[in-house]
């Protein structure tokens, strides 16, 4: 059967055959067009051609490590105060606790200095930490300006707000790999 130029027939027409013949034709075609755009744009992907720069890597355990090493002043004078606090609040020696809750307070307020670590896990730890030493230093001052709970209540929160942001500064030492400031509870 004699067909025109312009006379095709559709898929339901051909012949099992031709249709295997077109369906390897397009398949030919289409493996050499994808070889063809691979090999015009490139397949070298991730990798790095011979001789390329390495980008830095950042090795953030180490950058922590180093922020933590810039805190020490600052952490061992807020765990000598906070060692006073607790000595005083044990002996009951109210005359000496004041002075020492004053002391805490201005180690206190140096924390904000040293800024946050740069890995946001620990930075909330710290941050936590802060907070509680800053409300031990609030609740102790409560001691001496008149408010209205007593005495052993106010001594209690201290020593809970003291307990609380140790732990935070603890679980930070875990986190930089450093030794934790053991503040004695004695």
């Amino acid at each position: 059967m004699r067909r025109r130029r312009n006379d095709y027939r559709n898929w339901e027409e051909l012949s099992r055959q031709e249709r295997r013949r077109g369906l390897a034709i397009l398949g030919v075609a289409g493996a050499g067009a994808v070889t063809a755009v691979y090999l015009i744009v490139g397949g070298g992907g991730t990798q790095a051609e011979a001789g390329a720069v390495v980008p830095p890597t950042i090795d953030v355990k180490t950058q922590l490590a180093t922020w933590y090493a810039t805190t020490a002043g600052v952490r061992d004078e807020v765990v000598t105060s906070v060692n006073a606090v607790r000595t005083d609040i044990q002996a009951a020696d109210g005359t000496a606790l004041r002075p020492a809750c004053v002391q805490l307070g201005q180690a206190v307020d140096r924390i904000g200095e040293l800024g946050v670590p740069p890995v946001a896990a620990a930075s909330q730890t710290w941050t936590n930490g802060a907070t509680a030493y800053a409300q031990a230093v609030t609740t102790c001052g409560n001691l001496f300006d008149g408010t209205a709970l007593p005495p052993p209540v106010l001594l209690q929160r201290t020593t809970d707000a003291l307990n609380t942001a140790d732990g935070h500064w603890t679980r930070l030492a875990a986190q930089v790999g450093a030794p934790a400031q053991i503040v004695s509870t004695n």
